[in-house]
């Protein structure tokens, strides 16, 4: 294996550092956003270092949103809710 192959091997496994703005916000949390001016909820899938990759609930998976994004969007920590 190359040294450029270890290398991105070694970074695609290092644990992700999550912000402090991503803390609230751990894997299976439901959350509600905003995303083209339309109100979403969903359930985090996984959290990266800014944002979480957000799967869409099933109230939302029929909308064209959803259908395009393949029911998965990924949003920023600061424009993330918990819902309630």
């Amino acid at each position: 294996m190359s040294e450029t192959a270890n290398q991105n091997s070694a970074r695609n496994n290092a644990p992700i550092e999550i912000s402090k703005l991503g803390q609230p916000f751990k894997k299976d949390t439901h959350v509600v956003f905003i995303f083209h001016r339309h109100h979403f909820s969903g359930i985090v899938e996984k959290q990266l270092k800014n944002s979480a990759i957000i799967d869409f609930d099933q109230k939302f998976s029929q909308s064209n949103t959803a259908q395009e994004l393949k029911q998965k969007v990924v949003i920023s920590y600061s424009k993330l809710k918990l819902a309630k």
